[in-house]
């Protein structure tokens, strides 16, 4: 049989490589863990002088744990017992008679990273990125490293580490004293076998210059006093339930646990560790979390394509606007040679600027000098022809939001590219099989729906219009996850997927201020839920104007929504939103927003009470109405299509799983009911579909 750990001697130092079967990557399965300790108590019988453990994978060490083990977990006992199996398995590694050195490369995660923190000394590629990314599952690192780090490294590293599940590149972890030492990644073998030995003959030398990297005033005053360390954790708590808005049980368990634990000896600290892991791993929180997790991970291929994607090699964007030099500078960043075409040289110097400024933004973000710009910038060829074009094998369309703009660019572009080449409209709104009418290649012609802004979004809408064809979708679909983006295929209805539920959710959300509901109160409510916004404020990001003209074509493409007239007043006002630094709020430089409440007397808007936690439910039950209209009306194929859309191209709270996760937790028949109560008063908009009336849940 197989196994995941092999071992071999090499002058008196064992060599541990550790290869998972049948995988691309090393992860912490059960299986893989008996391995680790079957291969920890032969080492312990042979006795070699030291150990190097590395990883056989391309890709990295050990990507962390078989996250489908944690989803199984239902009862506290079991998931406190999984901890401390893994906490056993690690610690015998730890308490081994002779120094182990780990040696990473690429990504070390999770269990990988607690695992790495169990060997004594750590060296690490360049390329090398660790992290405990366990708080981003609602759970917490369970097989010690909520111990191991904070007594390796500064306690105020360790916590921001964990409560962030951020990775830690090479050059920073040996800088905090997570690793010993960098190596070159094709000497990092030889390398980890010098430390080795070096440990062997002065283990003390290695810890005492380990020890003194991470020493200093601020560390003394912080972590070696009571005062300090109760203020450092006061802290930490208070800027953590504010980040979650106190909707993560993860992160003030995390805190208490660490804390609890430094006054603990290790093995005390590491059963605390165990007991919050098995209370935390049976949170609705934590399951949400897991199966957003999961909604992340989908299948390499959309939904029923059986068609292998054409490649891309070469790429065009027309219109250097924001969405398009946004576009640019992400396909750009991925490698693809890129043409940025507009029609005036001073929108093509803007749209380049706009990508040079998001390449600037995350190189001093990542800490990589202003080369790295350049080289990146260099994918990029700004144009006002279409020299070139003949050569692309995709096209993104991001011309202002018009359909007869839209079908001349198309008919003009096609005369210059190849056969094979894919159109892609980044539209939001407009109807791709008209778009389509305009193609002389109609099955070429698709919709890849960017949100904004572009490089943080990870969503992205992949429309099939009438005529696209399988190999279309495939190649867009393709696209997009090589950009790194999250695609769900999406038919071409009025307003896809996302606007569709958004708008109607914005919609209800204004004819609600129309009827005497304060709207700064509704997006304190929408907040309080979880949202990372409210009503009111989205639509200022989104733009008034914008969020008008969806807001009218598709009150006309569905009867039952009927058309608020407060943003068509808004936008009579002159108010624009955040582009033009007012609107419901108002947007003072490098300032936190300020609500505008002169917009209630500027738009007659009569403050008659404040929203409830029912108006809120209100816009909610709307939106989970008209997820089952899309589903009924396969505009999505699955429910997982709906939340997907809604977590990562709305911002719908994560700890709740998306908006059919959330039906179904509430009771879907329940709120089936609730439903045809509410149309009752308010009409069409609330009478439940058939979809939803058929079904006790989305996903059962």
């Amino acid at each position: 049989m197989s196994t995941a750990v092999g071992c071999e001697m090499h002058q008196g130092v064992a060599i541990v490589t550790l290869d998972a079967p049948d995988g691309k990557v090393n992860i912490l399965t059960s299986a893989f863990l008996h391995d680790l300790e079957s291969t920890a108590r032969r080492l312990e019988r042979k006795r070699p002088t030291a150990a190097v453990v590395l990883s056989a994978k391309s890709g990295g060490f050990i990507a962390g744990a078989d996250i489908r083990e944690i989803q199984r977990v239902t009862d506290a006992a079991e998931g406190a017992e999984l901890a401390r199996e893994g906490q056993r398995i690690f610690e015998l590694w730890s308490n081994l008679p002779f120094p182990v050195v780990a040696a990473i490369h690429g990504h070390c995660m999770g269990g990988g990273a607690e695992f790495a923190l169990a060997c004594d000394f750590r060296i690490a590629a360049p390329d090398a990125a660790i992290a405990l990314p366990e708080v981003r599952l609602g759970i917490l690192p369970g097989f010690g490293g909520t111990q191991r780090l904070p007594r390796l490294i500064p306690v105020e590293k360790a916590l921001e580490l964990i409560l962030t599940g951020r990775k830690v590149r090479a050059e920073k972890a040996f800088r905090i004293g997570l690793v010993d030492r960098i190596a070159p990644a094709d000497g990092l073998l030889d390398a980890a076998l010098v430390l080795a030995r070096e440990a062997v003959l002065d283990k003390r030398h290695l810890l005492a210059a380990r020890k003194r990297k991470t020493k200093g005033l601020r560390r003394w005053m912080l972590e070696k006093n009571p005062v300090g360390r109760t203020l450092l954790f006061r802290k930490a708590d208070k800027s953590a339930r504010a980040r979650s808005g106190g909707h993560y049980p993860a992160p003030p368990a995390i805190i208490e646990v660490m804390r609890k634990g430094l006054s603990l000896p290790l093995p005390k600290g590491l059963e605390l560790e165990a007991a919050e892991l098995g209370r935390l791993i049976t949170t609705p929180e934590c399951k949400n979390l897991v199966h957003v997790y999961f909604l992340s991970q989908r299948p390499g291929k959309g939904h029923g394509l059986r068609v292998e994607a054409r490649p891309l090699r070469r790429a065009a964007v027309l219109g250097a606007g924001t969405m398009g030099g946004g576009i640019a500078q992400l396909l750009a960043d991925r490698g693809i040679p890129v043409l940025l075409k507009d029609i005036r040289p001073e929108a093509v110097a803007a749209g380049l600027e706009q990508a040079r400024r998001i390449f600037g933004k995350e190189a001093s973000r990542k800490k990589k000098d202003r080369d790295a710009v350049t080289g990146k910038m260099e994918n990029i060829t700004g144009t006002v022809s279409y020299d070139g074009f003949h050569e692309v094998d995709l096209v993104v369309e991001a011309v202002v939001e018009k359909m007869t703009v839209k079908q001349t660019v198309l008919k003009e572009v096609e005369t210059h590219l190849p056969e094979s080449a894919v159109f892609a409209t980044n539209t939001s709104a407009l109807s791709v099989s008209e778009l389509q009418s305009a193609s002389t290649r109609p099955g070429n012609v698709g919709g890849m729906h960017f949100f904004n802004p572009v490089h943080r979004m990870p969503l992205v809408e992949i429309v099939r219009g009438g005529q696209t064809s399988d190999l279309s979708t495939a190649t867009l679909f393709e696209a997009a996850r090589r950009l790194g983006k999250i695609p769900v295929i999406v038919e071409d209805r009025p307003g896809f997927l996302v606007n569709r539920l958004l708008v109607a959710y914005l919609n209800e959300a204004c004819l609600l201020a129309d009827a005497g509901v304060d709207w700064l109160s509704l997006d304190q409510k929408a907040e309080e839920f979880g949202l990372p916004m409210g009503p009111f404020r989205l639509i200022d990001e989104v733009g008034i104007g914008i969020a008008a003209e969806v807001g009218k074509t598709l009150s006309r493409a569905f009867s039952y929504l009927p058309e608020s007239h407060l943003l068509p007043r808004i936008v009579s006002s002159g108010l624009t939103g955040k582009k033009g630094g007012k609107g419901f709020y108002l947007y003072p430089r490098k300032k936190k927003p300020v609500p505008n409440r002169a917009v209630d007397r500027q738009l007659g808007l009569r403050k008659l009470r404040n929203a409830t936690v029912f108006d809120m439910r209100k816009l909610l039950l709307l939106m989970v109405n008209e997820a089952g209209r899309c589903l009924e009306e396969n505009v999505v194929n699955t429910p997982e299509d709906v939340d997907t859309g809604m977590v990562f191209g709305t911002g719908f709270p994560p700890f709740r799983g998306g908006l059919c996760r959330w039906a179904d937790a509430e009771g879907l028949p329940g709120l089936v009911r609730e439903l045809e109560e509410i149309s009752a008063e308010a009409g069409r908009r609330y009478e439940p579909c058939a979809y939803i009336k058929e079904r006790d849940s989305f996903y059962h």
